[in-house]
C-alpha cells in the first residue's frame, strides 16, 4: 500500500499495476522459469486460460508479482505482455 498526494489530498494506493508489451523471447524466458497455473477441461484438454506468475527475483518485496502472456489481452498484435504489480 502507498500513499500519493494528488490535488491537495492524500489518496492511499492499494494496487499498482505496469503493463508493457515483450517480444516472445523474453515471454518465453519469463515463462520457462515461473509458476503456471492452467484451467482446462480433463476429457478434452481445452485449455481454458493460462496464468503465468512469478515474483521478481532479488526483490524487497515478495508482494511484486510478474504475469505474462499472450498480447491479445492488451490488443497487442502478434506480441506477448508483461504485468508487474505491487
Amino acid at each position: 500500500m502507498g500513499i500519493l498526494f494528488y490535488k491537495g489530498r492524500f489518496i492511499m494506493i492499494d494496487t499498482i499495476k505496469i503493463v508493457s508489451m515483450i517480444n516472445k523471447d523474453t515471454y518465453e524466458k519469463i515463462s520457462n522459469n515461473s509458476i503456471i497455473k492452467t484451467s482446462y477441461k480433463k476429457s478434452t484438454k481445452e485449455i481454458f486460460y493460462e496464468i503465468v506468475n512469478d515474483h521478481l527475483e532479488g526483490s524487497f518485496s515478495s508482494s511484486l508479482s510478474v504475469r505474462v502472456g499472450e498480447g491479445v489481452k492488451y490488443k497487442f498484435v502478434n506480441q506477448y505482455y508483461i504485468e508487474i504489480e505491487r
